[in-house]
C-alpha cells in the first residue's frame, strides 16, 4: 500500500480500494489520476439546465461526458 495518506482516499474523502488492501502493480502519480500519465488529455462537458423537482422527461437535468485521449492531440490530427 501506498505511504501517502492522499493516495487512500478520493478528493471527497472517500476511501479507495487501496485503502481497503487491494494491491495494484505500479505506483500511483504526484495526482493518483489519469492526468498522471505522460501524453494523455482528458477533457470533459458537463451540461446543468433547469432547476426544481424532477419531472421524469423534462428535468432538471444535471449530465456529463468524460473523454480520455490516449494520444497527443498531434497525432489525432
Amino acid at each position: 500500500m501506498s505511504g501517502n495518506p492522499h493516495h487512500q482516499t478520493t478528493p471527497s474523502g472517500k476511501q479507495r480500494a487501496r485503502a481497503f488492501g487491494i494491491r495494484f502493480d505500479g505506483t500511483p502519480g504526484p495526482f493518483n489520476a489519469i492526468t498522471d500519465v505522460a501524453g494523455v488529455a482528458v477533457g470533459y462537458s458537463t451540461l446543468i439546465s433547469g432547476e426544481g423537482a424532477l419531472v421524469v422527461g423534462e428535468g432538471p437535468v444535471r449530465t456529463g461526458v468524460t473523454a480520455i485521449l490516449p494520444r497527443p492531440r498531434a497525432e489525432l490530427a
